[in-house]
């Protein structure tokens, strides 16, 4: 990964600047491209929201997003392009003395292994074999992209695809043992509930995406947001961790960014929106945040 730039120089411009400057909640405007525009940072910057998860018919992806990202110095993502498989699995796997069964009941084992039988057409005997020494994380992961295997696109993909092709360079707000921590510092219950919460409630699941697809087209950023904070469960208990935290600890690194090069920064819409979110923490430190419509 890219060492971030020095941070010391980017605190002064904007330290005095006035708390009227941050948009109301909710925005008058909806869009999921922003421009950022401030004292002593190149122009052409902009910010993105995606949805790390879409099916094909909500992918929205017009050829502006590809000239703009074409026109930037670096390409900034959560992280810096898709993880090395083998590291990442180390990652997702246990300790040895602990098992994925160890965090559940026997009743929710027994759930577990209905829905790994019903829905992933795997015995006991062979899910017991694959997923003991997993993470619970791991099963949360497989009931999400169940639902919608060979119908997705990823804007993820997408662009660092696209970074590569035109020797663009790309750097990640945090890294993927950051990422996996989040999970791994709930509690056994906390990780348990989420897993039920992912496959005893699988339709309502469903009905949640469709519903954040159809909010994401219309690119309503505090929506989205509104969306997550009032649905409840795991996430939603553990906001300040998952989202707020995040994006506080995203400033400095986007300002340091910023300040050096033309950037295109993509990250889940889900970011971008609310008090707490990406684009009014940076009206906060002085920089102005423009909707660009995308055509």
């Amino acid at each position: 990964m890219n060492k971030l730039l020095p941070l010391l120089l980017l605190f002064f411009h904007c330290s005095t600047f006035s708390q009227e400057n941050v948009s109301q909640f909710p925005f008058n405007e909806s869009s999921l491209l922003w421009k950022i525009e401030g004292d002593g940072i190149p122009k052409g910057s902009y910010l993105f929201g995606t949805m790390h998860l879409i099916e094909k018919q909500y992918f929205i992806f017009p050829d502006k997003l590809e000239k703009l990202l074409k026109k930037s110095d670096q390409l900034v993502m959560e992280l810096p392009g898709l993880p090395n498989q083998l590291e990442a699995m180390k990652l997702v796997k246990l300790e040895d003395s602990v098992t994925f069964f160890d965090f559940f009941s026997p009743e929710q084992t027994d759930t577990i292994l209905a829905w790994a039988k019903s829905e992933m057409k795997m015995s006991e005997e062979k899910f017991r074999k694959t997923m003991g020494g997993m993470k619970p994380f791991m099963v949360v992961q497989m009931a999400a992209q169940l639902q919608f295997i060979g119908k997705t696109e990823s804007y993820e993909m997408t662009f660092e695809k696209l970074a590569r092709e035109n020797s663009i360079e790309i750097k990640g707000l945090e890294t993927i043992e950051e990422q996996m921590s989040l999970f791994d510092n709930l509690t056994k219950d906390q990780q348990a509930q989420m897993v039920m919460e992912g496959i005893r409630n699988s339709e309502r699941t469903l009905q949640l995406t469709k519903t954040m697809q159809q909010v994401y087209t219309r690119q309503n950023v505090d929506s989205l947001y509104l969306i997550i904070a009032e649905e409840g469960g795991t996430i939603s208990e553990e906001q300040g961790e998952f989202i707020d935290k995040r994006n506080e600890k995203w400033i400095p690194k986007i300002e340091a960014m910023i300040s050096e090069k033309k950037t295109f920064i993509a990250v889940g819409a889900g970011h971008l929106g609310g008090p707490k979110g990406v684009i009014r923490l940076l009206e906060k430190r002085g920089y102005a945040l423009t909707p660009v419509e995308l055509k």
